[in-house]
């Protein structure tokens, strides 16, 4: 079988500066490569990087490509004329996967491309209408199979819901048991920005630091604009709300090494976000739970595919008025029930093994065999 997988105009990869998207597709394809299909990624190009290489069996071509803004209508104008540009470059191929917004649009104009998949990782913004020569819609959540339904009721025959991996080789629990020590760290890992709710958090540990002395927040992650942060006015507030308390803001972590370390040095995750209609899947609970952390997480329905209350996560509620309360609530319990944690932290592990790229990519060849096979 002959994929591409084409991942638009703002990634490098393999990913330059980190980012959940370049790793996933690299992994991803290196799998179908391992399983003996001949696999591209279609991607900008990028200082340093070569036109054209291979890495680990995929052929990479790198050509165009933009930086993204934090303007969505310029980047959808931009996103158009890359597409527009692109569609009549791509090469032939049996299935074709795009992680675009323009290009499904043209793709379908060129029947060579093969079978088109939409890997769907975000919630739907009224595009799905034009995605009339889309084969499979791949939505990386239930919530976001369901959003696209809801939108486009014609897709439902279309959609099946493939989530979004992790490396469980990389991120997986220590080797050797934690030193017990008196302070207890909860950590977050995440873009700094108000609808990922780190103010809230930092609230809520507030409280928490009242009722229990020997507890440390720990946040790190991207500050700037163009890396997806609030910028520097919103981590001059975090600044402030944290005066005085235990906390430690750190720089993100582009390696995925020190990253899965970070992972394991804490005690507990937290990821309250508060984007009803951006997060769509959540990786970095999803690798806290690898690493074998128990995520405490706001209740957001894309977390529901991976986390059960009180067997492998728990989930406070986000939208209430007494938000910050039962946030700093649940890290309580949480800090409070090492014997319960401990419990959840083995299953937790467990559903996270359900993510790894040797099962998510079986997912995808499955649902590729399916298209070259024209069952619906």
């Amino acid at each position: 079988m002959i994929i591409n997988i084409a991942t638009g105009p703002w990634l490098p990869v393999p990913a330059v500066q980190g980012g959940a998207i370049p790793r996933l597709w690299q992994g991803l394809a290196e799998e179908f490569a391992a399983r003996g299909h001949k696999v591209r990624i279609l991607c900008r190009s990028y200082p340093g990087q070569p036109q054209t290489e291979v890495i680990n069996g995929v052929e990479y071509i790198r050509r165009g490509g933009l930086p993204q803004s934090t303007n969505i209508i310029l980047d959808l104008l931009k996103d158009f004329f890359y597409g527009l540009l692109t569609f009549p470059t791509l090469p032939p191929a049996d299935i074709l996967v795009i992680n675009d917004f323009w290009l499904p649009v043209f793709a379908a104009l060129r029947p060579q491309v093969g079978h088109i998949v939409v890997n769907a990782a975000r919630f739907p913004k009224g595009q799905y209408r034009l995605y009339t020569g889309v084969a499979r819609f791949a939505a990386v959540s239930t919530a976001v199979q369901e959003a696209i339904v809801q939108e486009y009721p014609s897709a439902i025959r279309k959609t099946k819901v493939i989530p979004n991996p992790i490396d469980t080789s990389i991120f997986s629990p220590a080797t050797q048991p934690k030193l017990e020590k008196k302070e207890k760290v909860i950590l977050y890992v995440g873009r700094i920005h108000p609808e990922k709710g780190v103010h809230l958090l930092l609230n809520a540990f507030s409280i928490l630091s009242q009722q229990i002395n020997t507890v440390k927040l720990r946040i790190i992650g991207p500050v700037k604009e163009n890396q997806g942060g609030g910028g520097e006015t919103y981590l001059r507030n975090l600044h402030f709300i944290a005066e005085g308390l235990n906390v430690e803001f750190l720089e993100p972590i582009f390696d995925v090494h020190k990253l899965a370390e970070a992972y394991r040095e804490a005690d507990i995750f937290c990821y309250p976000s508060l984007a009803e209609k951006g997060e769509s899947f959540g990786v970095a609970p999803l690798e806290a739970m690898a690493s074998g952390l128990v995520p405490v997480v706001s209740s957001l329905n894309c977390f529901n595919d991976f986390i059960e209350e009180g067997r492998t996560g728990c989930f406070f509620e986000h939208s209430s008025p007494e938000a910050t309360k039962k946030l700093a609530t649940a890290l309580k319990l949480a800090i409070c029930n090492p014997d319960k944690i401990e419990k959840m932290s083995f299953q937790a592990r467990h559903k996270a093994s359900d993510f790894s790229y040797e099962k998510i990519a079986s997912l995808y060849i499955s649902a590729f065999e399916e298209l070259l096979n024209n069952k619906s």
